[in-house]
């Protein structure tokens, strides 16, 4: 089979877009992908001059929930700050795409621990993709990341997709699609089995330090909470319209912060269970406990709190397009 050029991908994405209208970084949805989406009540915001109408969530509502929860989770910035400075010293070529893409498919629906344990495993007994894709025997394959869980169907996924590299490109590599645009890089993933939309998310956001904001279960739950989408919508729905809607730099911080809080938070939590609850058996007090009240509009004293007026909120790039800080979140931030 001969490889898929760059023109075959591309048409692949024409079509899709044929289905569904793709949307414009930091513009509002287009009328056709809202829809197709649960639609959102637009809410009255009141401001010092007079009431205006807002989608939600608003730019200063998406701002606060990264302050104020990197506050609460503070390392959980600091890792992303390590991040990217990392990719930007790199040039955005810290990490394998292919061990990323494989990593994260093995931390769907398991624990961290679990994950990293068999991420360690399969390297350990496969150090090169190569052995993958030679290996006659998949219950090897299969022992190595048991741990994780479904080890059959994954590494089924697994072997499969890089048979399917290997023979289209050469090589047990899917670090081509480094040249890809982010809708290329979709169509091209979303072909393998195991890839979903909040996967190729992760590889497009971590692995290619893209503007993207992945939708999982926490971010789902809590952003529904908050009343920034409405309580039926899907995982996909909400993903499609967060992205639109969440300022690009703090897309990565936001979407970290929110997996973390809501794993620890019993408010936010599912069921009030949390993961990983305090361990002094206390209740976290939840800075995002109020949101959903505010219809769109931080409160003032927030907004002098937090730093939020228009002067404190630019953002600037460092270096690679695509990577960017926000100068309102400290290089280091102090618990509180």
């Amino acid at each position: 089979m001969a490889p898929r050029s760059n023109k075959q991908i591309k048409k692949a994405v024409k079509k899709d877009e044929g289905k569904g209208a793709a949307m414009i970084p930091g513009a509002l949805p287009p009328k056709e992908a809202l829809s197709k989406q649960p639609k959102l009540k637009k809410q009255k915001v009141n401001t010092n001059s007079k009431k205006s109408i807002s989608v939600r969530p608003s730019m200063n509502e998406s701002r606060f929930a990264t302050l104020s929860l990197a506050k609460v989770h503070p390392y959980v910035v600091n890792t992303n700050d390590t991040r990217r400075q990392t990719m930007l010293e790199a040039c955005g070529m810290r990490n394998s795409v292919t061990d990323s893409i494989i990593s994260t498919m093995l931390s769907q629906n398991t624990t961290d621990k679990n994950s990293k344990a068999a991420w360690a495993s399969l390297k350990e007994n496969f150090p090169c993709w190569d052995l993958v894709v030679e290996c006659d025997d998949i219950s090897k394959i299969e022992d190595s990341i048991r741990v994780a869980g479904l080890a059959k169907t994954r590494a089924e996924r697994i072997q499969a997709m890089l048979k399917t590299v290997k023979k289209e490109r050469g090589e047990a590599s899917l670090d081509y699609i480094r040249e890809f645009n982010d809708e290329q890089v979709k169509a091209e993933l979303k072909r393998f089995k195991g890839l979903g939309p909040k996967t190729i998310s992760c590889v497009l956001l971590f692995a290619l330090g893209r503007d993207e904001f992945p939708v999982d279960t926490h971010v789902l739950r809590i952003t529904q909470k908050m009343g920034w989408i409405p309580p039926s919508a899907s995982r996909e729905k909400a993903y499609e319209y967060l992205n639109e809607m969440i300022p690009n730099d703090v897309k990565m911080d936001l979407h970290c912060l929110l997996v973390r809080h809501g794993k620890v938070c019993h408010r936010c939590a599912a069921n009030g269970k949390p993961q990983f609850p305090p361990d002094d058996g206390s209740k976290l007090e939840c800075p995002l406990v109020n949101v959903s009240n505010w219809n769109g509009s931080v409160p003032v004293q927030l907004l002098d709190k937090f730093g939020l007026g228009e002067k404190n909120t630019k953002i600037k790039t460092e270096g690679k397009q695509g990577i960017v800080k926000n100068e309102c979140i400290p290089d280091k931030v102090k618990s509180e």
